[in-house]
């Protein structure tokens, strides 16, 4: 082999290894580049946040393809309407099971409009125990802070009977089903649970503090109403009011 066809080699072989080092460098990049992506805007109906494994932790999410809630990694369609609660962000929990959200609405109406917003935080395997909402109904509104208490059994029997109920034909006698079936959970306390503390605005454009017993009884209310007055009541259980101040004439 002559002199200059080993030079030709090498500088062909040094050639190869360049462009291949090169490439691969290229490659690495773009790679990189697809796995963090940037964007100045997208337009998008739903983006769902998993962990690596696949597991769904928050949903981000319009109206019509608001989640249906998952209970014990099975999805329950309970929501009232496609997308009943609007549009927003759906929290799940290391198992896969929603655990809160922020979600908000606003239309206009025949009459004028109705428009709401909530941020949840539900209790393990159970429903809302932490809530901050608004609603605003044809310009009645009320805004506030909502403490509950929930049962310690897990909402999932709930949830597979109201199922059932579901099952039924439409109609008055369904509706009229669901509707006893939701009150004897509720008086039962397997489900409905009950509100501990308000603190908020209500529709009368008062201010208002309500703390209630383990029944979810109001037993100290504490108020300003729209005028400016304050008031401060007792209350038994059975919302009888038994001290008020400032003390009513007789």
């Amino acid at each position: 082999m002559s002199e200059g066809t080993g030079a030709d080699l090498r500088f062909l072989k040094g050639y190869a290894f360049v462009s291949t080092t090169l490439v691969v460098v290229l490659a690495i990049i773009a790679f990189r580049q697809l796995q963090r992506a940037h964007f100045k805007e997208i337009d998008v109906q739903r983006i769902n946040v998993v962990e690596p494994a696949g597991t769904l932790r928050m949903t981000i999410t319009n109206h019509a393809l608001m989640p249906d809630p998952v209970i014990g990694g099975k999805s329950y369609p309970l929501r009232s309407g496609t997308g009943g609660a609007g549009a927003g962000l759906i929290f799940f929990n290391d198992e896969g099971n929603e655990n809160g959200g922020l979600t908000f609405t606003g239309r206009k109406t025949g009459t004028g409009h109705s428009a709401g917003a909530g941020l949840s935080f539900d209790q393990f395997n159970q429903d809302e125990t932490v809530t901050l909402s608004y609603d605003d109904e044809e310009g009645e509104r009320a805004a506030g802070l909502n403490i509950l208490d929930r049962p310690d059994v897990s909402i999932q029997a709930f949830a597979e009977s109201a199922m059932v109920y579901r099952a039924l034909p439409d109609g008055p006698e369904k509706t009229k089903r669901l509707q006893a079936f939701k009150e004897r959970e509720a008086k039962a306390g397997n489900y409905g649970g009950a509100t501990r503390m308000y603190a908020g605005k209500g529709s009368h454009k008062e201010a208002i503090v309500t703390l209630s017993d383990p029944h979810g009884h109001p037993r100290i209310r504490m108020k300003v109403d729209s005028l400016g007055a304050p008031t401060l009541e007792f209350l038994d259980s059975l919302g009888n009011v038994t001290y008020h101040l400032p003390a009513t004439s007789k």
